[in-house]
Order: C-alpha cells, then structure tokens, then sequence
C-alpha cells in the first residue's frame, strides 16, 4: 500500500516529477560512484610517509619510488613525482609536485559539478511544478467555480508533491556534495603538508652531501 501511495504522488505531481525523478537517479548514480572511489583510493598517509622518509633518510630512493608504486593512491602520484626529480631546487620540485597534485584534485572533483548544479536546480524544478500547479488549480476556478473542491484540490496537490520532491532530491544531493567536496579539501591540505614536508627533507639532505664534500 504505501508503495502505491509513493506511486500515486509521482504520478499525480504532474510532468515536473519525471525530471526531478531523472535528477535523483543521476546524483545517486554519481554519489555511489565517488564512494567507490575513496574507498579504493583510501591509505594510511601517516604511514605510507613514514616509509618514504626512512627510505629517503637511508638514500634509498629507487626503493622510495617503489613504495610509491606499489601504494598508487593519489598522494603517491604526488610523492613519486618529486622523488622523479630529486636533482631539481626546492621551489622547482615542489612546482613538479602541485602541477602532480592539479591532476590527483581533478580526479576527486569528478562530477561534483553536477551533483551541485542538481542540488540548485531540482528545488527550481520543484518550485515550476509549485506554479504550474497553482495555475491549474486558479484555471479550474475561473471554469468551474469553487464548487469543485476535487478539481480544485488535484491542481493544489501538484503543486505541493512537486515542491516536497524537489526538496526530498535537492537537500540530501547538497549534503552529497558537500560531504565530497570536502574530500577534496582533505586531500589538497594532506598534499600540501606531505609535498613541503619530503622538499624540506630532500633539500636539507641535499645540504647535509654539500658539506661532507666541502
């Protein structure tokens, strides 16, 4: 029964309610997605630099390079972008590591455009049916009168079902994408961290060899 009373709201809420139909299935579509990608994209970055920094510390770089490969998460494209180019200044090596770094931000981004131009539109979307419904139910007045109160009401519950639909998409689509995006702020503050981190290492072992040859 209750099944069939959701039916009945869809149907009932008037042509709106297949594109705010079509702007949920599109943000669950693409919020699953990005869960996907975290979780497979999840590490213990604490750890992983722990690694880099020993093997960095004991001059190992070709093993500090491995580390990175065998991680591949999006921090250790990053890393491994710098230790490609250990013999370059610090200002230059921290340029290879953002320009790394734009890449790896590009790829938690993905599609969390959409997921706010869906979060701004389907209350839109839900506000046209809440019009469109009204100028239904304001036509059956100027034809019928008030003395049709089913008329009347069907006009007046279009206009309610679509403005429900499009907050019940919209405001769980906007927590969606901020929750994402805050992901993306979490990895650009880790790179940023970890990034200055291994070009301070990497340049005071530079200074470290300059004045044993001295």
């Amino acid at each position: 029964m209750k099944s069939l009373f959701l039916i009945d709201i869809f149907v009932n809420g008037g042509p709106i309610m297949y594109l705010i139909m079509f702007c949920s299935v599109v943000a669950l579509a693409i919020f699953i997605e990005r869960i996907r990608f975290y979780c497979r994209n999840k590490s213990n970055n604490a750890t992983f630099m722990k690694k880099i920094k020993l093997a960095i510390n004991d001059k190992h770089f070709s093993e500090a390079i491995k580390i990175c490969r065998d991680e591949a998460s999006p921090l250790s494209f990053v890393i491994v972008s710098g230790l490609k180019h250990l013999n370059y200044k610090k200002e230059d090596l921290l340029d290879v590591m953002q320009h790394e770094a734009m890449i790896q931000v590009k790829r938690y981004d993905r599609n969390l455009s959409k997921l706010s131009t869906i979060a701004s539109i389907t209350p839109l979307l839900g506000l046209t049916g809440t019009v469109t419904g009204m100028i239904s139910a304001f036509s059956v007045i100027s034809n019928v009168g008030i003395g049709n109160p089913t008329a009347l009401a069907g006009g007046i519950s279009e206009a309610l079902y679509t403005t429900a639909a499009g907050l019940l998409v919209g405001i769980p689509t906007l927590v969606a994408h901020n929750w994402c995006e805050s992901k993306s702020n979490d990895f650009i503050e880790q790179v940023e961290i970890h990034s200055l981190d291994l070009a301070n290492q990497i340049n005071a072992l530079e200074g470290n060899l300059e004045e044993i040859a001295a």
